[in-house]
């Protein structure tokens, strides 16, 4: 039996499942300017859930503008401000 779940990359709307709750809250805390952490373990979908998110705002919130980093090379302030700098120009 082939495994249902996609691990390695942040998967598609199709493949997105039973995070409702989650999206809802998530949804809320960005679009209220609420900073907001998520931990959990390894491949337990952060970034789809982010991702989703985003998305979801884009198209319901016309007037918010998002900006993706990856921060995983990201070791300095400078590095920081350059990504964000670049992205946000994007």
């Amino acid at each position: 039996m082939e495994s249902p779940f996609i691990y390695g990359k942040t998967v598609s709307s199709t493949a997105f499942t039973n995070r409702e709750e989650e999206l809802a809250r998530l949804f809320s805390n960005l679009n209220s300017g609420i900073n907001t952490i998520l931990i959990a373990p390894r491949r337990w979908g952060k970034s789809s859930l982010v991702e989703k998110t985003l998305l979801l705002i884009e198209r319901k919130e016309k007037h918010n503008k998002t900006v993706r980093l990856d921060l995983f090379t990201v070791s300095t302030s400078e590095e920081f401000l350059d990504l964000f700098a670049r992205n946000v120009i994007k």
